[in-house]
């Protein structure tokens, strides 16, 4: 009978600790997208495998598409309350969905070491900032670049620009290939406009914005008026490529340097990655051109981007470990190799360094490089910034059609601009 008894006994604190065990154990979907290249989609599929792995009850539903339709579907997301759970974020876009409430603020998770900051600096978490809260993880460090074709460049009989070359430099170095090899000299601005004229204004000592993101940061409509008449210039000379072909590509394979038909292309750091992958040849990294007359560095060191976690999200301590593993997994690491840029875990570069491959050095080099001819990073984009940008844009391509000249898109833009950001 006491045999019976213990047996029972026994049976029933098993079946306990299985319940309690089940629990702590609980099966877990969490949806997570990005955007980017396919190299991107086939490191990020590799890790959520070995996430997988590690954490067999969290599952990972992977949505992943091009930078143009990821916003558009995020956007849908956001409006039908089904945002993932982790998502890929960007700069210019934290504002719009941090302001509105949808973004988890992570701080919490840092002062509980749910998310391990040990080797973090402040300074890496501070692009994910927003109104005093942490909204974003930085998935690592970029900064603008010019990356060129080195055999294309001595076709020509150009020597790589050093970093203090200057905006009449760039002009004359994209005659020359235009004269010498009868290719484009680049697809268009860095970036582009955007951030190609943003880099302008912050060389003549204007932020984009107002610091309450409420108004432009500048009142000297020429500064705008001459970036757009020197793009018009360009395109007409043939340094740039028309706008009908830059609307062709679609993907990094697509790019214009990628298949020959411009000796450089205009992005950001970490993308020298992707593009070496896609061209399958050699290729180098500038910085982007000086102002003659500039009062500070228009480069500046920038989060490449970031993962934030949904407020709406049913998994919110799921969705922290996953971007924690992410950030701080060696492992993980090792098969990501800084795609999205330095990682902002030193313990995470220091590993990686007997790793990295020729074009990887590159990158990290030229971040050092970077670093030496920047200035600090303006505050994130305003909630209006989207909005602000297709203008500026739709603006732009009038200019290269020649339906208005760059006077009046210049007083368009502002006027335009001006209505949008006091709407906000």
């Amino acid at each position: 009978m006491k045999r019976t008894l213990a047996v029972i006994l026994l049976a029933s604190l098993l079946v306990g600790v299985l319940a309690v065990g089940s629990a702590a154990e609980e099966e877990i979907v969490l949806r997570v997208s990005w955007w980017g290249s396919q190299g991107r989609h086939d490191r990020t599929l590799a890790v959520i495998e070995l996430f997988e792995s590690k954490y067999p009850h969290i599952t990972i539903e992977p949505e992943f598409a091009g930078w143009e339709n990821y916003w558009e579907r995020i956007a849908a997301q956001a409006a039908g309350r089904n945002l993932p759970d982790v998502f890929q974020q960007d700069m210019q876009y934290l504002d719009l969905y941090g302001s509105r409430g949808m973004l988890l603020d992570l701080g919490p998770y840092v002062e509980s070491g749910a998310f391990d900051t040990t080797h973090i600096s402040d300074s890496e978490l501070a692009g994910g900032m927003l109104n005093g809260k942490l909204l974003a993880i930085n998935l690592g460090s970029n900064a603008m670049v010019g990356i060129y074709d080195p055999e294309l460049f001595a076709q020509a009989g150009i020597e790589p620009p050093g970093p203090e070359w200057t905006w009449d430099d760039y002009l004359e170095l994209g005659r020359t290939v235009v004269d010498k090899l009868g290719i484009h000299w680049a697809t268009q601005f860095p970036g582009n406009f955007f951030h190609a004229f943003h880099h302008v204004l912050r060389q003549h000592g204007y932020p984009f914005y107002a610091p309450d993101g409420s108004g432009l940061g500048w009142d000297d409509d020429k500064l705008l008026e001459d970036f757009l008449a020197l793009e018009l210039q360009l395109y007409k000379e043939g340094v740039f490529a028309s706008p009908a072909l830059r609307d062709e590509i679609s993907s990094v394979e697509e790019d214009l340097l990628v298949t020959r038909q411009a000796a450089t292309a205009w992005a950001w750091s970490n993308q020298i990655v992707a593009m070496s992958l896609a061209a399958d040849r050699p290729l180098g990294l500038i910085t982007l051109p000086k102002a003659k007359d500039q009062v500070k560095e228009g480069l500046y060191i920038k989060p490449s981007m970031f993962f934030s976690v949904a407020e709406s999200s049913p998994h919110k301590d799921a969705a922290v470990l996953f971007i924690d593993f992410f950030t701080n997994d060696v492992e993980a690491n090792k098969i990501l190799m800084a795609e999205r840029g330095v990682p902002i875990s030193s313990a995470v570069r220091e590993a990686l360094q007997p790793y990295l491959t020729e074009v990887q050095v590159q990158m990290f080099e030229y971040l050092d490089l970077a670093s030496q001819h920047s200035s600090a990073i303006d505050p994130p984009e305003p909630a209006g910034h989207p909005e602000v940008n297709r203008t500026l844009d739709d603006l732009q391509s009038m200019v290269l059609h020649e339906e208005i000249t760059p006077a009046e898109a210049a007083k368009r833009f502002r006027q335009e601009a001006t209505r949008i950001l006091r709407t906000r």
